[in-house]
């Protein structure tokens, strides 16, 4: 079964191709740390039926460590959306999931206007916390959070106290990507294509400081590190995530 993948390196690309861990953290600059979420397809399908599950728990949440300061953000994190590749209409989706986040708390915690830009792309430190679409190699991959952050206690991986300094989330453009027309309704149903604001308010998620949660029980959870084509149940917040980002940010 695939597990969640939480990567230190210096190059993004390489780490990519392989999609195999660096066990050792290596800083970018003195202090500075990268870390990269890949977001799986659900590893069920085809498989033997599995056992009957445990009953769902909504409540639950892990948090990374790192979180923005956002005392240097009054009016909230900027982000950057390169639409190139993605169906008409991704970037209000996108827009809407980092607003899912946003009411979570009364903090602002992202930018109600996010910048537009062709010529923006992931996984570099850059100064820009980029949203793009491009290319995944990898069995089932479907996206993927970098995560540039201080690294203040110097023990060289993510804990409580170090300070997010940017982010880029990159949808895998091998994969399809559409739009659901009612959300979360039960009228229209995507076949065989990802939704764009389902796995983008997940991935928010990790921007914001969440970590991923792999155990069946979670599922209904955003954070849940799995998704399948057609879902859109990660678009509403869940109260673990909901909790998550108060414990972070405030009520």
């Amino acid at each position: 079964m695939m597990r969640s993948i939480l990567i230190f390196f210096l190059v993004a690309v390489l780490i990519l191709l392989t999609a195999a861990p660096v066990l050792a953290a290596k800083p970018v600059t003195p202090r500075v740390l990268e870390a990269v979420f890949i977001h799986y397809e659900h590893p069920g399908k085809g498989k033997p039926p599995r056992p009957p599950e445990e009953p769902k728990v909504y409540d639950f949440y892990l948090l990374l460590g790192p979180k923005w300061d956002l005392s240097k953000y009054l009016t909230g994190v900027p982000y950057v959306i390169n639409p190139t590749g993605a169906p008409s209409g991704a970037d209000l989706e996108i827009k809407a999931a980092f607003e899912a986040w946003d009411d979570a708390t009364s903090a602002e915690l992202f930018d109600d206007n996010p910048t537009i830009n062709t010529n923006s792309w992931w996984g570099r430190e850059d100064g820009k916390n980029n949203v793009s679409w491009q290319v995944i190699s990898g069995g089932g991959i479907i996206a993927g959070t970098w995560i540039w952050y201080q690294d203040n206690d110097m023990n060289g991986t993510m804990s409580a106290g170090d300070e997010i300094l940017e982010t880029d989330i990159v949808f895998n453009a091998s994969q399809r990507w559409g739009i659901d027309l009612d959300g979360e309704g039960k009228t229209y149903k995507l076949k065989n294509m990802y939704d764009v604001r389902n796995i983008a308010t997940h991935e928010a998620g990790h921007v914001v400081g969440l970590d991923d949660l792999y155990e069946e029980k979670y599922s209904e959870i955003t954070m849940y590190g799995y998704s399948s084509k057609g879902e859109t149940k990660k678009i509403s917040l869940e109260l673990g995530d909901i909790n998550g980002t108060i414990e972070l940010y405030g009520p």
